[in-house]
């Protein structure tokens, strides 16, 4: 079977993916990414000692990702431990751009920018939970 028949005879396709991070405090997961990448989050859940148990995050207003007029481009909060390694691969527009603002923030958990297989600029971020996520352009 070719890989055209394969995907035709699936009679699905994927329109989106987004990934998990594991936070022990996602309100102060939710503040490093408002207040290092610049991004919007929300906790959404709690539970009954008011510990977030579900959020998000991402680049948009929840407004815009709930439109559906973009894919979204979420990072969605799990209460957990955080993995202590690369957890995801995100492409920007202007990586050199991304690193000064992340930079000029405070933050020195931020790798130089590099070559690496997927791209030549490549530059990596320790989150405050010590997840570490890749940006590429």
């Amino acid at each position: 079977m070719d890989k055209i028949s394969k995907y035709k005879n699936r009679d699905y396709s994927v329109i989106e993916t987004e990934m998990i991070y594991y936070s022990p405090d996602m309100d102060k997961t939710v503040k490093w990414f408002e207040d290092i990448l610049g991004w919007y989050g929300n906790v959404f859940d709690r539970n009954d000692q008011n510990i977030g148990t579900y959020g998000f995050v991402s680049d948009l207003p929840q407004e815009i990702i709930y439109s559906g007029a973009v894919p979204a481009r979420t990072i969605h909060l799990w209460y957990g431990e955080p993995a202590q390694k690369v957890i995801v691969f995100v492409k920007v527009k202007n990586v050199d751009k991304m690193r000064d603002y992340v930079m000029e923030n405070g933050w020195e958990k931020i790798s130089g920018i590099y070559e690496s297989g997927a791209s030549p600029k490549t530059c990596d971020v320790t989150t405050i939970d010590g997840s570490i996520i890749w940006f590429f352009e």
